[in-house]
């Protein structure tokens, strides 16, 4: 589903969650993670990890100096899983190795669930953006999308879902306020996703991007290296 354009930018749609019977449940994601084991009945909370950091290595996941992820945790993946609720120290590392990426240390409890997405490139750093979910008054008709623009430099972007455009003059990191953590409705299908700047020219491009969950919840990402290839 990713498609390389000149300008070596990467635009990825996670699905990460779906809402059914007024639950949220955790979609698409592999085992790779442990979890905390909480007993039935428990309270618990649902963490999920997105990894847009633009390196070729992956990192290792560790919570509490205790490594969770079973394996690389690579570029472009996105994994979840559940925890007993509790005050937590997350930290990305160098994969197989004790070389701090970025962490950060919060309460997860079962208010809202939470999402940390790692981003950066080597010159800026690595950091962490963390999104404590809201889904209140999504669409129950159509899909429920969002967009970060994860790449310095970039001129303002504009994101066209199917020929309409959807969101518009988004810039790097202009998602830290937590202003753009909110979802906005977008037609079910599957659609061609593009990245352009406002004067027209194209960047990027999903051409089967799938939203085709009625109420489902999805992230669309323009991640890489502007004009370089993801750096090691």
């Amino acid at each position: 589903m990713i498609i390389k354009t000149k300008e070596r930018m990467v635009t990825k749609m996670s699905r990460l969650w779906t809402l059914a019977a007024m639950t949220v449940a955790v979609t698409g994601f592999s085992s790779c993670l442990k979890n905390s084991n909480p007993e039935p009945q428990k309270p618990v909370t649902y963490v999920a990890f997105v990894n847009s950091l633009a390196t070729t290595y992956g990192t290792d996941i560790n919570m509490d100096n205790k490594i969770i992820s079973s394996k690389s945790f690579a570029y472009g993946a996105a994994e979840g899983t559940l925890f007993t609720p509790g005050f937590y120290k997350f930290t990305f590392e160098k994969y197989g190795t004790d070389s701090l990426l970025a962490d950060v240390s919060a309460t997860f409890d079962t208010s809202r669930y939470n999402t940390l997405i790692l981003y950066g490139t080597q010159a800026v750093g690595a950091k962490i953006h963390r999104i404590r979910e809201d889904w209140a008054n999504p669409s129950t008709t159509k899909a429920n999308v969002r967009f970060f623009n994860f790449i310095p430099g970039t001129e303002p972007i504009d994101l066209f879902i199917g020929g309409v455009k959807v969101f518009g003059g988004r810039v790097f990191e202009d998602f830290k306020t937590g202003q753009y953590d909110v979802w906005t409705a977008a037609e079910l299908g599957t659609h061609v996703i593009s990245a352009k700047t406002t004067a027209g020219t194209e960047v990027a491009v999903l051409n089967s991007g799938n939203i085709n969950a009625r109420g489902g919840f999805y992230n669309i990402y323009l991640q890489g290296v502007k004009d370089s290839s993801p750096e090691t």
